[in-house]
């Protein structure tokens, strides 16, 4: 793996904003995956030159559950949080919100949990009990059956006529 220096990165980032050229084309032009133009222009305008310099060291929890919590509030990307944070691998972040699914982090102020639809962008209902829920899932189950039946239905009925065409012709 290549490492940049500072200069090389302050470089790349200041044909960006002075617009000569788009993720891309910089990243062509220096030879470099436009994920990291983007990264480095992201952190550069989050946090000024200190956002280019490598970061390297450990997380706390309570950063981690914050970085967490702010990802479900606001849904935010992984990149735009590893931006705004100067997190150099946004891929930690998915690390970190697996680990918190499975329970393994928690600080001991964790009281509220956070939202488990964080790693999707659409909103769930809040739970209902069992019975309310198993009755609601066969209605939606009869419901597509219903459906699926009617576009069988639909589709050879569409074809039935096809073929009368196609005889009629001959």
């Amino acid at each position: 793996m290549r490492k940049f220096d500072l200069r090389f990165k302050q470089r790349v980032v200041r044909d960006y904003l002075a617009g000569k050229g788009g993720y891309k084309i910089l990243a062509a032009k220096y030879d470099i995956a436009n994920s990291l133009v983007r990264s480095w222009v992201a952190a550069y305008q989050h946090h000024g030159t200190a956002g280019l310099v490598r970061q390297r060291g450990r997380y706390t929890t309570e950063f981690k559950l914050e970085v967490l919590h702010r990802r479900a509030a606001e849904d935010l990307s992984y990149r735009e949080l590893a931006a705004i944070y100067n997190i150099g691998n946004p891929h930690s972040i998915t690390i970190w919100q697996q680990q918190y699914e499975r329970g393994e982090i928690c600080s001991s102020q964790c009281i509220s949990p956070l939202d488990n639809s964080m790693s999707t962008k659409k909103k769930t209902s809040p739970r209902l009990p069992e019975s309310e829920q198993a009755d609601g899932l066969l209605r939606e189950n009869q419901r597509l059956r219903a459906e699926v039946a009617y576009l069988k239905k639909v589709n050879a009925l569409v074809l039935a006529k096809k073929l009368a065409q196609r005889k009629g012709r001959r």
